[in-house]
């Protein structure tokens, strides 16, 4: 596994582009209730496993964090 410096502004364009995942799910959403349509046939297991690595990757990388700010101390 590699470990990348993230920037600020590195940080930044990665939260944009979650959040732009987000705002096609939130259409996708919005559309489906318009057309009263009650079920979307999706396969969502990996989607799922990555939506939660991702959450364990944010809070190591908060933790990496904290650790960096108090060694430069």
């Amino acid at each position: 596994m590699t470990i990348e410096q993230y920037t600020p502004e590195k940080l930044d364009q990665f939260t944009l582009r979650l959040f732009d995942v987000a705002a096609d799910i939130r259409d996708l959403a919005k559309s489906a209730r318009d057309a009263n349509f009650n079920g979307i046939p999706i396969h969502d297991k990996k989607a799922l496993l990555w939506v939660e690595s991702l959450e364990i990757w944010v809070k190591k990388s908060q933790a990496n964090y904290e650790i960096a700010l108090k060694e430069r101390k």
